[in-house]
């Protein structure tokens, strides 16, 4: 990387964690967690995936006959 092209330095500012406002410590943000409500519905939905892989095959065969038979 020539000269020019070298990021800015960075300088430092202020200290948030001095003034007190850098981390929030209060009760709500430090709460355990609670159970899970119910377990996601695992996997991909098969039928958008059918689509997609059909989708990309035609998408192929298109651009093969355009670029190979189309002459």
């Amino acid at each position: 990387m020539s000269h020019d092209q070298r990021p800015a330095r960075m300088r430092v500012v202020a200290d948030a964690g001095a003034r007190g406002n850098a981390v929030d410590t209060s009760e709500t943000q430090n709460g355990q967690a609670g159970p899970a409500e119910a377990a996601a519905a695992g996997g991909l939905p098969i039928v958008p995936a059918m689509i997609f892989i059909i989708a990309c095959i035609i998408g192929g065969a298109v651009v093969t006959y355009l670029m190979v038979g189309a002459h």
